[in-house]
């Protein structure tokens, strides 16, 4: 481009200008398009660094206010753990307090003393042949050997060992267990022996003419002295005639045994008038699992007592 050309820019863009400016003094409109162009220009990076600003801003105080709500948020949990904690203590203390107000309630021979005693295990070590527990007190605490155990439902057991601080008790329904007791109604006599975890008692000796009923409960009878009397052991669920002049007469327990956590220890009073107790363990004729070593010689001591029935039975008819 040469230097006239220029020279013809430069006037024209000077005429330009010139008119404009001249435009611009009689009607200020350029003065208000160029006040609106700054006006947003700025309003918009105002605008900008404020959005920035308060982003920030709120991001901050968001991340703290998280901060004190994360740690609100624990310590909120910690006192529901500790509420749920002292709720599920509570209401085991409840429990426990129910179960205790219904063993005081109990209702037993005077003489015999009462002594309350909690259940550690079920079938522990050695003792796991037996169907048995094992008890927090020994006889220093007055759990002595053949001590009966009792609850609010009635006939749990009897000691079967005894340490210095612990002892081992023997269930009602342990095949070597046996209790003298009588009908509730008909006051007829027998022995109560169990057949093991979760079975039915059997009830033995019993003649046939005697009067017993199904439904009817069965008490201890108290004679051996071994037991206190009326204590109920449990309730007749079936009444069958045997090839024998007895009946096969099968008991149900009154007691829970799966449910059991305190107990009561009942202190027999003739103790010391018992030239021998009787003993705790004395298993059934023909048991298989008996750790006794002499079950034929008890299987011979039964026999001769049906045999005697028998025989006295005969006697009577002839007469």
């Amino acid at each position: 481009m040469n230097a006239r050309r220029l020279i013809v820019v430069f006037v024209l863009l000077f005429m330009f200008f010139l008119g404009i400016y001249t435009w611009n003094e009689r009607t200020s409109k350029l003065d208000t398009i160029s006040t609106n162009i700054g006006l947003e220009v700025a309003g918009f990076v105002v605008r900008s660094v404020v959005y920035v600003s308060t982003t920030v801003s709120d991001f901050w105080n968001n991340y703290i206010s998280l901060v004190g709500v994360n740690e609100e948020n624990k310590h909120l949990k910690e006192e529901l753990f500790n509420a749920k904690r002292e709720l599920a203590s509570a209401k085991e203390e409840k429990a426990e307090l129910d179960r205790l107000r219904k063993l005081l309630s109990i209702d037993y021979a005077v003489d015999w003393k009462a002594e309350g005693v909690r259940i550690l295990a079920w079938r522990l070590g050695a003792n796991d042949f037996f169907d048995s527990f094992v008890l927090s007190k020994g006889f220093f605490s007055g759990s002595k050997v053949g001590t009966p155990i009792i609850n609010a439902d009635g006939l749990i057991g009897r000691v079967l060992k005894a340490g210095p601080y612990t002892s081992v008790a023997l269930l009602l329904t342990d095949s070597g267990s046996s209790v003298s007791v009588i009908t509730e109604n008909g006051r007829v006599p027998g022995i109560v022996q169990g057949n093991g975890h979760n079975q039915l008692l059997s009830m033995r000796f019993v003649k046939k003419n005697e009067e017993v009923k199904v439904g009817e409960r069965i008490l201890t009878s108290g004679l051996d002295l071994s037991f206190p009397k009326g204590i109920p052991v449990g309730e007749i669920v079936s009444v069958e005639s045997s090839s024998n002049f007895m009946f096969e007469i099968q008991v149900r327990p009154l007691v829970n045994f799966e449910k059991l956590e305190e107990v009561l220890l009942l202190q027999n009073p003739f103790e010391h008038i018992l030239p021998e107790g009787s003993p705790v363990y004395s298993p059934k004729p023909n048991s298989m699992f008996s750790p006794m070593a002499t079950p034929y010689l008890v299987q011979s001591e039964e026999n001769d007592i049906e045999k005697a029935f028998d025989e006295q039975a005969n006697a009577n008819g002839a007469n």
